[in-house]
């Protein structure tokens, strides 16, 4: 992938992590949920820009990953990539409801508020199952801390999916702020930090051109003739 789009990716990484940190301490303070630009300031459209910015950065970076893992999980690779299709779509969305209820549209304020509502809840979903359908990479070029880590986003999700369908149903635009919230939004900023240090850890896995040919090639010739420079090796090692 090019070096600019590997390092804002990587950098947005970061950023994503100490916002989604910012953001479970600040619901320890408010109780209240915030997302990008709500609830709104003078740079709500600042920030819906930057969303998706970052939002496009840090999916070209799960597709990578995706890539590097084809050559050993085929199934696990295009699940990943229908996981952050899904929920680059839903952010996409969600940031161009939000630009309508910036830009004061009162008329249909309550929709809007419904549709931003449905579609936060949508990102988080496609959110948490990117990272579960991303572990086959984790496990096999990562620490087992993290491929272990990656199973908590969905089930907190689905507890506050719970929460807010059978307990604290909250008023649009934004869920409710609950422990499960909180505890969501520190595991994505621990999850996020430790890729952003895998990506500068392992950067020439992101950077190298490759393709599945020169990954599926076996690292000793038969023949005995000079093997090739092993590229990755992410189908190779364990």
């Amino acid at each position: 992938m090019p070096k600019l789009l590997f390092y804002v990716g990587t950098a947005f990484c970061l950023f994503l992590a100490l916002t989604s940190g910012a953001e479970a301490f600040r619901e320890l303070e408010t109780s209240a949920l915030a997302f990008v630009g709500l609830p709104l300031s003078a740079a709500s459209p600042w920030a819906i820009f930057v969303a998706l910015l970052a939002g496009l950065a840090i999916a070209a970076i799960f597709l990578r990953m995706s890539a590097l893992l084809a050559a050993r999980n085929l199934f696990g690779a295009f699940f990943g990539i229908v996981a952050v299709t899904g929920g680059l779509i839903s952010l996409a969305f969600a940031l161009l409801v939000q630009w309508r209820i910036v830009r004061g549209d009162v008329a249909a304020s309550p929709l809007l508020g419904e549709l931003h509502l449905a579609s936060v809840l949508a990102f988080g979903f496609f959110l948490s199952m990117s990272l579960l359908a991303l572990r086959p990479y984790f496990s096999i070029q990562a620490s087992r801390f993290l491929s272990a880590l990656v199973f908590l986003p969905l089930p907190l999700f689905a507890l506050i999916l719970l929460q807010e369908l059978f307990l604290a149903t909250s008023a649009a635009p934004l869920p409710a702020a609950t422990p499960a919230s909180r505890v969501y939004f520190a595991v994505l900023s621990i999850l996020f930090f430790a890729i952003a240090v895998h990506c500068i850890r392992h950067r020439h896995l992101f950077l190298e051109m490759t393709n599945l040919r020169e990954l599926m090639d076996g690292r000793v010739d038969p023949l005995g003739r000079a093997s090739r420079r092993p590229i990755g090796g992410v189908a190779f090692d364990s």
